[in-house]
C-alpha cells in the first residue's frame, strides 16, 4: 500500500505498523528509508533478512532530549550538535546503555543518530515514543532506490509512506563522527559542514 504522508491518518497507520513489528518505507529530508522499531529485535532481524545482510543501523529520534537517552553528550557537545540537528546529518556519538535492540549497533560503543528536518519521521517517533531505524532503501551492494515505482517493484510487500513534495534527486545525509572534540566527516552528503 502507498499512503500520502500529508494526510493525517497516515501517521497513525505507520505507528500501528511499526508497533506491530512491520517494516515501512518513509521519507526524510534526505532519502527515503526503511524503518522499524529500533527496540524490537524481531523487527530489526526481519529488516536484516529483507536487506540480505546484517549491518549497523542509525536511528531517528524526535529531539535532543530523546537523543540524550541513547548517546553520551555533555553540555559542550550538546551545544555543538544543535547546529546540525534537525537537519540532513547523521551524527556518530558514544552510545548510552539503553533499550535499543543489540542488532542496531552490533556491539559497537557508538551509534548513528538523526533528527531529520521532515515532519513525518519525527512525528512518528514522537507518537510511538521509541526511535526507529533509518537505512537506505536497497539490497546489500546495490544502489539506493529513490522512486516509488522502484520501491513497488523490489519491495511490493512493504507499506510505503510517500511525500509527493520531495524532489526525485535525493542525496544521502552527511555523516559526522562526533566522538572527538573536532568532528570528522565520514561521508559528504546533503548537509553542509558548519
Amino acid at each position: 500500500m502507498i499512503y500520502d504522508v500529508n494526510i493525517k491518518h497516515s501517521l497513525k497507520i505507520a505507528a500501528d505498523l511499526i508497533k506491530n513489528g512491520e517494516i515501512i518505507i518513509y521519507p526524510t529530508d534526505t532519502i527515503y528509508g526503511f524503518g522499524v522499531d529500533a527496540t524490537n529485535e524481531k523487527a530489526v532481524s526481519k529488516l536484516n533478512k529483507l536487506k540480505k545482510r546484517q549491518q549497523v543501523y542509525s536511528i531517528i529520534v524526535d529531539s535532543i532530549t530523546m537523543l540524550e537517552k541513547y548517546a553520551q553528550i555533555d553540555s559542550k557537545l550538546k551545544n555543538k550538535i544543535q547546529d546540525y540537528l534537525p537537519g540532513p546529518y547523521t551524527l556518530i556519538l558514544k552510545k548510552n546503555k539503553s533499550n535499543l535492540c543489540n542488532l542496531v549497533t552490533l556491539e559497537l560503543d557508538t551509534i548513528g543518530i538523526r533528527i531529520p528536518e521532515h515532519f513525518f519521521p519525527c512525528n512518528l517517533v514522537k507518537l510511538i515514543n521509541k526511535p526507529i531505524i533509518t537505512t537506505s532503501v536497497n539490497l546489500h551492494n546495490t544502489k539506493n532506490l529513490i522512486k516509488i515505482d522502484d520501491f513497488l517493484n523490489f519491495f511490493p510487500e512493504i507499506n510505503i509512506f510517500e511525500d509527493s513534495n520531495i524532489v526525485s534527486k535525493m542525496i544521502n545525509s552527511t555523516i559526522l563522527d562526533c566522538t572527538q572534540s573536532k568532528f570528522n566527516i565520514l561521508r559528504h552528503g546533503k548537509g553542509k559542514i558548519i
